[in-house]
């Protein structure tokens, strides 16, 4: 052991813990904050007082999950395209938010992590709270333009696929393939159709959703998860057919 290791063990030994209240200075710090952020989600979203929001801030919900289990969901988009990465990995995050999973799921495992997204503040939140080493945010129109790099091992796709038309989701995924390495994999996340005013796609059984993922990819896994009353299909793509590429 080092000497300043060992001189600070020796102050820990004789320091009267129980005095020091870290646990409550945690816990008030952790009530605060979600006291903010749910002043945030009501400036956001209930009174709009930015317009309709076009993404969601994932702040809130770690503000708010130890004192609210049942949010637990939002960590399942990250953890299952986690999943699928190898260390050194390129990844290809699709209509990123607020860049907090690229941050939080992708970056301590990936050499490189592209994350797009139309929104201008989206990508301006993302670079000012969720800037990581090796995660690059970029403003871009994946129907109408080209994607910023080549040969990804993963490519993210998560929710924001619903708000696409079914031709441009033939456009963005033959351009996943074109742009991605043979054995690439799309990892992503559906919700189940619930008629939602903004969805332009929808998708209400698994069998749905693989067949509309067998049209570009020979292999296709997808799961149904309840989280909490609302259901999702978390979905696994790999072995790109020939003819789904775009030269």
């Amino acid at each position: 052991m080092t000497a300043p290791k060992s001189l600070a063990r020796r102050i820990a030994t004789i320091i009267p813990w129980r005095w020091v209240p870290l646990d409550f200075a945690v816990r008030t710090s952790q009530r605060i904050t979600s006291i903010f952020a749910r002043l945030l989600f009501i400036r956001d979203w209930q009174l709009e007082a930015r317009g309709r929001p076009q993404f969601f801030k994932h702040s809130l919900n770690l503000a708010q999950w130890p004192f609210d289990p049942a949010r637990w969901a939002f960590t399942a988009r990250g953890v299952y395209a986690r999943e699928s990465m190898r260390r050194g990995c390129k990844v290809l995050d699709l209509c990123c938010g607020d860049g907090a999973y690229s941050k939080l799921f992708f970056a301590d495992i990936a050499a490189q992590v592209d994350a797009v997204d139309l929104d201008e503040y989206a990508i301006a939140y993302a670079r000012k709270y969720h800037a990581a080493t090796g995660v690059r945010f970029h403003r871009l129109d994946i129907v109408n333009q080209p994607l910023p790099d080549r040969d990804y091992d993963v490519v993210v796709w998560n929710a924001a696929i619903c708000y696409f038309s079914e031709p441009d989701i033939r456009v963005v995924i033959g351009k996943i393939i074109a742009s991605s390495r043979p054995d690439m994999q799309l990892i992503g996340m559906l919700p189940r159709a619930h008629g939602w005013i903004d969805h332009k796609i929808e998708f209400a059984t698994v069998a749905e959703v693989e067949n509309y993922l067998r049209q570009f990819f020979s292999e296709v896994s997808v799961r149904e998860i309840d989280e909490g009353g609302a259901v999702s299909f978390y979905f696994r793509a790999r072995t790109p057919l020939a003819t789904s590429r775009i030269s």
